[in-house]
């Protein structure tokens, strides 16, 4: 539950930010009649993520054995992958408000009403994605109280988000993200973890590294109350492999390296 509801509290919270930009800047140049395009595009967005939701329920009822497997693995790595993106995302946008206002200024003063629709529902769609993908990888780990926890981070990213854009509370956002991003990030390791041990009972990785590498069981299991849910959030597992344990350390090592890149790179174009 906490898992699902942070994750969605961090993605509603994101698409809120965007949509609530773009009207403020049509309701403060006084260009209602592109209001429409943004209500549009909100809707398309959801629409396919909810979509793409329903998919991929019928597309895993149909697949068992080493299949099931496999497919599990993949998509354990596509969603580390959508959660990598997005850290890195978040990470490099220092003026995101500003470059939003610039490109629908643009799309405006041109009668662009696609442009704005484009804009809304591409970053509605891009939070619902990663969205969906990552309740259906956690849901497949063993996560409980997903729609409970959803609901919770919604609504509260929902009433975060309003109250920005209406009160112009004093939040620091920058911090807030700082904060999610370091859980999603071990989100992130222990679906790419989950991604290596279901590709290792498929036969696709060294066996011979299969056997736990250390047990610790008796101190606290996995398959326990609060090692379940350690294992749902951040990939927790009292009997890891030695290959487990190797990608969960290499993967947060990665991005962190992505992360001094990314700001040398942005560095060098100032």
């Amino acid at each position: 539950m906490f898992a699902a509801g942070l994750i969605t509290f961090r993605e509603t919270l994101e698409a809120v930010l965007v949509i609530g930009i773009v009207l403020t800047f049509i309701v403060k140049t006084n260009q209602h009649v592109f209001k429409r395009f943004v209500v549009r595009g909100v809707a398309a967005g959801i629409g396919v993520a909810v979509v793409l939701g329903f998919a991929l329920d019928i597309f895993f009822g149909g697949l068992s054995g080493k299949t099931e497997e496999i497919f599990e693995g993949v998509l354990m790595f596509v969603t580390a992958g959508f959660l990598t993106w997005m850290i890195l995302w978040v990470h490099r946008q220092k003026d995101v408000a500003k470059k939003i206002k610039e490109k629908v200024a643009l799309h405006a003063e041109k009668g662009y009403g696609l442009g704005i629709f484009i804009l809304v529902s591409t970053s509605v769609l891009r939070e619902g994605v990663e969205t969906v993908l990552y309740l259906k990888a956690s849901s497949l780990i063993g996560a409980t109280n997903q729609l409970f926890g959803a609901i919770i981070g919604i609504i509260a990213a929902l009433g975060l988000g309003y109250g920005l854009f209406k009160w112009a509370i004093g939040v620091n956002l920058s911090r807030v993200f700082t904060v999610t991003s370091v859980f999603l990030l071990l989100f992130a390791a222990g679906l790419v973890g989950h991604g290596v041990h279901e590709f290792q009972e498929a036969g696709l990785l060294p066996i011979f590294s299969f056997d736990p590498v250390l047990n610790i069981s008796n101190i606290l299991d996995h398959k326990s109350t609060v090692g379940g849910l350690l294992r749902v959030v951040f990939g927790y597992t009292s009997r890891p492999t030695m290959l487990e344990l190797v990608s969960y350390g290499s993967y947060i090592a990665f991005v962190f390296w992505l992360e001094r890149l990314t700001d040398r790179l942005l560095a060098k174009r100032v």
